[in-house]
């Protein structure tokens, strides 16, 4: 049996097993379901990030989180027959000041696997899929929709982004038509596969047609336009929309490619 490897889940999708200098809050993942609690991390994350703004933290707070979905999908599909329990109960959630802006990563409380079967695997993905959503990162959702006093659809938006990204860096390594049929399949079966009430909302967040844009530097080359905004316009700060916004107009994305601010 194939063991985890933590220092990529650690580089790539901000899961640890040990706790950071400097931390600034330290706070059980399951805890993040009360409001009380959920209001003292997004408070805390707002000060250090220059905003008085809660949806802001919380949309910020939310693409760290996609970490913990990117991770599920990286080790459904392409671990070493193992699958780390990355349930709320099992992740502390740390915030803590980096050398230029405050950092989040998510501790790993116990090593506990599950072996992911051979016969059977798709169904079985499936399942879990489901219940990943439906029991632990949808009750996230719900609750800081709730405090914020915002939709939850940019909130998942936050996580939609994070995955095709991923899956778009993954087809950019990818050497052959196969490797990139393997990367593409699980997004495809997160897409289809799993129902919308495993989310709480009427559609699947993952189901949305991929739009592509002008490159800010390479005319001939796209890029896709983001599922939803990340809210970096509201920081306290010089910070302006992403070029990939989808708050921007064609008229605006000219006006940032011709002075270079993309």
């Amino acid at each position: 049996m194939g063991a985890v490897d933590f220092r990529q889940l650690e580089e790539k999708f901000f899961l640890t097993l040990y706790e950071p200098e400097n931390t600034v809050l330290t706070m059980p993942a399951s805890d993040l379901i009360i409001e009380e609690d959920m209001m003292r991390l997004i408070d805390t994350y707002g000060l250090l990030i220059k905003t008085e703004e809660r949806s802001a933290a919380a949309a910020f707070f939310m693409s760290w989180y996609a970490g913990i979905c990117s991770a599920m999908q990286h080790m459904l599909f392409r671990g070493d027959e193992l699958l780390l329990d990355l349930s709320l109960s099992n992740v502390t959630v740390q915030l803590y000041a980096g050398d230029h802006y405050p950092l989040f990563s998510f501790k790993i409380n116990e090593q506990r696997f599950r072996k992911i079967p051979i016969t059977g695997g798709d169904a079985w993905r499936k399942k879990t899929l489901d219940s990943f959503y439906r029991e632990n990162i949808t009750p996230l959702i719900v609750t800081l929709s709730r405090l914020v006093q915002m939709s939850a659809i940019p909130l998942w938006g936050q996580i939609v982004n994070a995955l095709y990204s991923q899956m778009e860096e993954e087809l950019g390594d990818a050497s052959d038509e196969k490797s990139r049929k393997m990367i593409v399949y699980p997004f495809q079966m997160l897409k289809w596969g799993i129902d919308a009430s495993a989310f709480g909302l009427r559609k699947n967040p993952f189901d949305i047609k991929l739009r592509y844009i002008e490159h800010p530097t390479i005319p001939e080359k796209k890029i896709r336009l983001k599922t939803a905004c990340c809210l970096a316009y509201r920081l306290n700060t010089e910070f302006d929309y992403c070029y990939e916004c989808p708050r921007l107009n064609e008229k605006d994305r000219a006006l940032k490619r011709a002075n270079g601010h993309c």
